[in-house]
């Protein structure tokens, strides 16, 4: 299956954002190097281990974007992580131009998701040329071209962590960007989801829908 959008999709909708006064206000984070990750918060994924490496990272700080009313696994981990200083819990419900701004101006994306879903953020991580570190499952190794940087275990992701010194954090980004402007180019025909399906996002009319935001989004 194919987790690449198309040009005209990605070209609208995943913008480079400066930071804004009124942006580090809300995201005191902002004004340092942190960690950005969006994904489906599901036990498939070890979200766990990220969250409770993150807990104990010195370095900086994980921002993760997350269906965290999604099941009971989720909701466990938001009331066990949601008051670490090292770890800044958001939902999916944001404006598109936070969620650009919060994922442009991160020190390195990790992409989580062990399981093919039908979830294209790992391809716009790319798109936005982001250092990226990602588990090491087969969906996310064909997409990257096996050129990102890769965990399986939490001793490996920490070792990836540490070893990102700023050159080779924007090489890296170069590399995800090049390998995905490749892509767009190959002769394939991307596909179409809808928001809903891009980023895990349940619609408004489902039941599973709650507009809790654990930050204020500026307008």
């Amino acid at each position: 299956m194919n987790f690449i959008p198309r040009r005209e999709w990605l070209e609208t909708h995943c913008k480079p954002e400066r930071v804004q006064q009124k942006d580090s206000i809300h995201y005191p984070f902002l004004y340092g190097r942190y960690a950005f990750t969006q994904t489906y918060i599901e036990p498939e994924n070890d979200i766990h281990i990220l969250l409770d490496l993150f807990e104990r990272f010195s370095q900086f700080p994980l921002v993760i974007s997350g269906n965290w009313y999604a099941n009971s696994y989720a909701e466990a981990l938001y009331i066990k992580y949601n008051l670490c200083q090292s770890v800044h819990l958001l939902d999916t419900v944001m404006p598109e131009r936070v969620l650009n701004m919060l994922r442009s101006n991160c020190y390195v994306y990790i992409e989580p998701n062990h399981i093919a879903a039908k979830n294209t953020a790992l391809a716009e991580s790319m798109y936005l040329q982001l250092p990226t570190i990602a588990y090491a499952s087969e969906t996310n190794l064909q997409i990257t071209n096996h050129k990102a940087m890769y965990y399986k275990t939490p001793a490996e992701l920490l070792e990836a962590l540490k070893s990102l010194h700023p050159a080779k954090a924007t090489q890296l980004g170069h590399t995800m960007k090049k390998v995905m402007e490749e892509k767009l180019n190959e002769s394939i025909q991307p596909i179409n989801y809808t928001p809903e399906d891009l980023h895990g996002l349940p619609s408004q009319k489902s039941q599973n829908y709650h507009p809790y935001t654990p930050y204020p989004y500026p307008e």
